[in-house]
């Protein structure tokens, strides 16, 4: 049996797993999917602390199901000499940012983010036209690079060293700029090289996740925002996460473990989803900065939405409002239930009701358009 004979059937059984899950609409995304070989892309990756290098000529059973499972792969951590975290990111969402971009063949694309390269690759496929991506870390650029000749992409495929903040002006102008980390706004560069009617596609923060973005711009005015699916992506380093003033809502934060004698349970909707949980999440974000995704210190049994003011937290779970102790906290809880009350009287509106505007801030080294005024297009939100 030869390699194509083992990881082709894989491929398409992933591909048919994506159309079931709605992540993969279009014949375009789906012949990418089956066609470009993920494995191709992996050297090696993390899991449970611990790395295991594989080698993608010569796949093994484990490593073709890995690759063609749903699921994010970590290539790189801060531990190894790449500089920080890098992976190929879960196929669902690739597919849906794939299907969001609308791409068509003869577009001419950038991608901020290069990673593994195997996006980028499914990128050229569809569009059979040249891609540019740039990749910060020159390992995983020179990874990248390897690993787009393997999979025979070397020709449509250019993967850069730099700051994604700068674009690639040698490039363009380009129909579309998908952005594959979390960003804190749209770097005033890619604005500039953009055809005018482009699109950029980014992981843009809010309420302390990178929901994916659809900008677009105007000849009078900002540009404007709206989501388009959930997503969280690793945040990018350097200017495209520090050059927002103020910075995105902290993630990430550990926090005393709430008072069992303040639970509000009646305080939520009952009969919540996942979805319909990031709807009220994103709702929230819309309403109060200082939502954002937070945790407790000793367990991770709270962690998910949370509206928090400096060492107090309301944590927002699908089994009620969950207070950490303190005279503040009731307060508020009471502005969390008055909008959770808003999102239940307006018909729970889903995540892509939201769109905002991007304003450019003006007192930082590394300017960033970022979101602000936030909309929805349903009534009473």
């Amino acid at each position: 049996m030869t390699v194509i004979d083992q990881w082709t059937p894989k491929a398409q059984a992933l591909a048919a797993d994506l159309r079931t899950k709605g992540a993969i609409r279009s014949v375009l995304v789906e012949e990418a999917i089956i066609a470009v070989p993920r494995h191709a892309f992996i050297t090696g990756h993390y899991a449970h602390g611990r790395h295991t290098p594989v080698d993608p000529d010569q796949p093994t059973d484990e490593l073709l199901t890995l690759a063609y499972s749903d699921r994010g792969i970590m290539t790189h951590t801060p531990a190894d000499s790449a500089g920080g975290f890098s992976s190929t990111s879960q196929p669902s969402i690739v597919a849906k940012m794939l299907e969001a971009a609308r791409l068509r063949p003869g577009m001419r694309v950038l991608e901020i983010g290069a990673g593994t390269g195997w996006n980028a690759s499914l990128i050229a496929h569809i569009t059979k036209a040249d891609v540019h991506t740039i990749e910060a870390s020159a390992q995983v650029a020179s990874e990248a690079r390897e690993a787009v000749e393997r999979a025979g992409m070397i020709e449509r495929v250019t993967v850069h060293t730099g700051d994604g903040y700068l674009g690639h002006p040698d490039g363009g102008p380009y129909d579309v700029i998908i952005v594959t980390c979390g960003t804190a706004g749209v770097a005033p560069a890619w604005l500039d090289q953009l055809t005018p009617t482009a699109t950029i596609l980014a992981p843009i923060a809010h309420g302390g996740l990178h929901p994916l973005t659809r900008v677009t711009t105007h000849t009078n005015g900002h540009p404007t925002g709206r989501l388009v699916t959930t997503a969280d992506f690793m945040a990018a380093s350097g200017p495209l996460y520090t050059g927002a003033t103020p910075a995105p809502a902290t993630r990430g934060q550990h926090l005393p473990a709430p008072d069992p004698n303040a639970a509000r349970p009646n305080s939520v909707p009952t009969g919540l989803d996942n979805a319909s949980y990031v709807d009220l999440w994103m709702h929230l974000a819309a309403h109060d900065p200082r939502t954002t995704c937070a945790g407790t210190e000793h367990t991770t049994e709270y962690t998910g939405c949370s509206v928090v003011d400096g060492d107090t937290a309301v944590f927002v779970q699908p089994t009620g409002l969950h207070l950490t102790a303190g005279p503040k906290a009731q307060a508020l809880a009471d502005e969390t239930e008055q909008a959770i009350t808003a999102w239940e009287h307006g018909g729970r509106p889903g995540l892509t009701t939201w769109s905002c505007t991007l304003t450019p801030t003006t007192d930082t080294q590394f300017p960033l358009h970022a979101p602000t005024n936030w909309q929805s297009n349903c009534a009473d939100t």
